[in-house]
């Protein structure tokens, strides 16, 4: 494939610029202070060749600290790559919020694990060191301007105005665990009780749960809030089985089964209308279950157009009109209301997995590869 691209990247505390074009098998790299560039060409004996260096020249940039921002990209095309290091496969998360964008950093034997604030543009505003390892997940809660986390097994809350901590809940024999924030309500899990409040932490029920291993080493568990917090889908005990609840009276509404064995992933679409659930073994690709009748539907406009319809991550925009679908190092983009594919992309610097979240109407990718990037869509 002929690419024709050009960016720019630049070091923040020096000022100097990158300046990278990739045309067909030509590569030409500025390089210096905005008034002293010194610029190389070099033609490839091919374009993949060109591309890969491209690719290298680009990350070797990164790791050096400098960053590309460009807002007006076009589809498909970075925004932001910002290079944050330390990364652990499973717990890539990160979070929008009003202050900017938090992203986890795993740590070592040296350096603790963090959460790294950035903005838009790819400047680094803060760490904040965790006080345990592996942010699994982080959603955030605008109520009370705080951030609910899973970091390994334990429940936290950090007070963003604070800077402070608070535990609320920790593994115990029970592993299994999650939170969840919606406009109206947070539900979060941790041994053997699903808690669930209001905007503000207020408890409103307790569901006890138990767990089951699938196939002698998963647990079988997943909890997901509906967007506006009204009902509760959770996946526990029995494969292919997933209980809603509605959230306002702690009481189960609906029971859906199906052959999907077991999901770590869940959403609800179409205004509660439909649960997304994506499918950890077998297929390992999405299913679709009608929450009216709780039978199984299909969307053949939302598979992955590729042989295998397999699917790493998805996530749907903010208000619910674009569905995402990650597989392997390609992104799928495609409007959900007319089920049907708009564009697809590939990711950067990625090895083999990322995390993927929409920060307004922009996709967030965090990647195994220790970037953190926001593509246009």
């Amino acid at each position: 494939m002929v690419r024709n691209i050009t960016v720019q990247l630049t070091d923040k505390a020096s000022g100097k610029l990158l300046n990278l074009t990739l045309a067909g098998k030509t590569l030409i790299a500025g390089t210096g202070l905005p008034d002293k560039m010194r610029v190389a060409e070099k033609i490839f004996s091919d374009t993949e060749e060109a591309n890969r260096n491209f690719i290298k020249k680009e990350w070797e940039a990164l790791k050096k600290g400098f960053v590309l921002s460009d807002p007006e990209a076009g589809k498909g095309r970075p925004v932001l790559h910002r290079f944050i290091g330390g990364y652990y496969t499973g717990a890539l998360s990160f979070e929008p919020t009003p202050h900017g964008v938090y992203v986890s950093k795993s740590g070592d034997q040296n350096n603790p694990d963090h959460f790294v604030l950035t903005d838009g543009a790819g400047n680094i505003l803060s760490e904040v060191e965790l006080p345990e390892v592996l942010a699994w997940n982080i959603e955030y809660r605008a109520a009370t301007d705080s951030l609910l986390l899973v970091l390994d097994h334990s429940i936290y809350e950090y007070l963003l105005a604070d800077g402070e901590f608070r535990m609320l809940a920790k593994c115990g024999k029970v592993f299994g665990r999650f939170v969840s924030v919606a406009r109206n309500r947070t539900a979060f899990a941790a041994d053997g009780t699903i808690r669930i409040t209001d905007t503000h932490g207020n408890p409103l029920h307790a569901i006890p749960y138990d767990l089951e291993l699938f196939r002698g080493h998963t647990h079988i568990f997943c909890g997901k809030l509906s967007p506006d917090g009204s009902l509760l889908a959770i996946h526990h005990n029995h494969a292919g089985e997933v209980t809603i609840y509605d959230t306002a009276t702690g009481k189960e509404v609906k029971k859906i089964v199906g052959d999907f064995e077991i999901t770590e992933q869940m959403d609800f679409a179409d205004n509660n209308k439909i649960l997304a659930v994506r499918e950890m073994y077998g297929t390992r690709g999405m299913r679709w279950f009608d929450l009216s009748t709780g039978g199984e539907v299909q969307f053949p406009g939302l598979e992955v157009p590729e042989y295998t319809k397999y699917v790493d991550r998805f996530c749907f925009s903010p208000d619910g009109s674009k569905l995402v679908l990650v597989q392997r190092t390609w992104a799928y983009v495609f409007d959900f209301h007319a089920k049907k594919l708009l564009h697809d992309f590939e990711i950067e610097h990625v090895v083999k997995t990322c995390n993927v979240k929409f920060i307004g109407d922009k996709l967030g990718v965090r990647t195994d590869y220790g970037c953190f990037s926001i593509y246009n869509v």
